[in-house]
């Protein structure tokens, strides 16, 4: 039986319809440059031999004027109870960073405040109010950005005359003087849950092309030495995997690639793992982790500062940071906050919200194990567009596939 062909779109209907995907292809470029456009930067800060700010700033004032065009030309933010208490949590914080720069200005707060601000707010925000996600469109251009980032990080270490960390020469870990192991392997993972989500939507041909790409990535992942980003690869596949079934194909996948990894002589990944080498900067960490909790028990309520004093460093752990900066009351909100993401990112793993989940639980793993509030971007941007509905409605089927929150918006035009 055939199906009835649904009537073409009236001229207002088209040019709305234009409008939504042009905004969409916008959204997508934002989501991945403020992502994954700052590894790049430090990429080309290390292959050149410049000061840092000479890009970072630049990088950083483009992405903010970027996510103030889209915030001023979209209309008005829905607001409803998950994005005002995001929007609290982001106030609160703000005011913490901002207090720790004016009265006793502690070293490295003004740099904390414009990244927050510049790389995580004003993103986070325009995607919000744009509310055009398409998930292929987002997918193709994380796997762009972040792929290209990765493999010029890899040439130049490997190829190039870049400078590298000092750490790096001793442990033989892959990484760029502006680019630790740990953000570098993050990025190879993030291109690969991108590169998955577009593997899932293309024919033969471009498989073999995705294979040809997923190979350096992965070599990078193994070469940085980071256990944070391969832990969290393994768990994001393995939650979509769990998710829809399928946990036993990937399982045969996994465990040959996980074997190869581990048995290669002189690798980075696999000494970390078999702790055959001396992890000082776990051990760092977890003093401290202890110097933290020990600072949120001097002043639970309103929290104390947005690093840990004895160090001055951030407790690479979010949820500790939060009580750290804003007190227990709003760690716990925070808290919460994060549940009940976890809980509608795990839903949108099944259908066409599966980069969100992916992305945002990548996100949440980097930023309990080494990240800080104010420079969780892989956390904050998932994060921001996980509200929206995992019911994504599609446009008329002779039109291109309008996933998620681009599906809601031509609905409603």
């Amino acid at each position: 039986m055939t199906g009835i062909a649904a009537p073409p779109l009236p001229e207002p209907g088209k040019r709305k319809l234009r409008r939504l995907q042009s905004l969409s292809r916008q959204s997508a470029w934002l989501f991945a440059v403020a992502q994954y456009g700052y590894p790049i930067v430090g990429g080309l800060v290390s292959m050149f031999q410049l000061e840092s700010r000479v890009l970072s700033i630049p990088f950083r004032i483009a992405v903010a004027l970027f996510s103030s065009w889209l915030i001023l030309t979209t209309k008005r933010l829905r607001m409803d109870g998950w994005r005002r208490l995001m929007l609290l949590i982001w106030f609160l914080y703000v005011l913490r960073v901002l207090h720790d720069w004016v009265f006793p200005n502690l070293d490295g707060a003004d740099y904390a405040l414009q990244f927050f601000i510049a790389s995580c707010v004003l993103p986070a925000l325009a995607l919000m109010k744009a509310g055009a996600f398409d998930q292929r469109k987002f997918a193709l251009a994380g796997l762009m950005v972040a792929g290209v980032g990765t493999v010029m990080s890899l040439l130049a270490t490997m190829f190039g005359g870049a400078d590298v960390q000092d750490t790096a020469v001793s442990s033989g870990r892959l990484s760029l003087a502006a680019l630790d192991p740990g953000s570098l392997g993050h990025l190879a993972t993030s291109a690969m849950l991108c590169g998955f989500i577009v593997w899932r939507g293309v024919g033969l041909r471009a498989r073999i092309c995705l294979a040809a790409v997923f190979v350096p990535l992965l070599w990078c992942l193994v070469l940085t030495g980071s256990k944070a980003p391969a832990l969290a690869l393994v768990l994001c596949m393995g939650l979509w995997a769990l998710r829809n079934g399928q946990a036993w194909k990937f399982a045969i996948l996994a465990a040959p690639l996980l074997a190869l990894a581990l048995a290669s002589e002189g690798n980075p990944l696999a000494a970390r793992l078999s702790g055959s080498q001396d992890d000082e900067s776990t051990m760092d960490r977890l003093v401290i982790l202890q110097d933290s909790f020990s600072q949120i028990a001097g002043s639970p309520i309103v929290g104390s500062a947005f690093v840990e004093l004895n160090s001055g460093y951030y407790p690479h752990n979010v949820f500790v940071e939060a009580g750290l900066a804003m007190g227990i009351p709003i760690a716990l909100l925070f808290l919460a906050l994060m549940v009940f993401a976890s809980w509608r990112a795990w839903k949108t793993l099944r259908g066409e919200w599966a980069l969100l989940g992916l992305l945002y639980f990548q996100g949440l793993f980097a930023a309990s194990t080494s990240g800080a509030i104010f420079g969780a971007i892989t956390l904050w941007l998932p994060l921001a567009i996980l509200p929206g509905s995992p019911l994504a409605a599609r446009s008329a089927r002779g039109s291109e596939p309008a996933g998620g929150a681009l599906g809601e918006g031509l609905e409603r035009a």
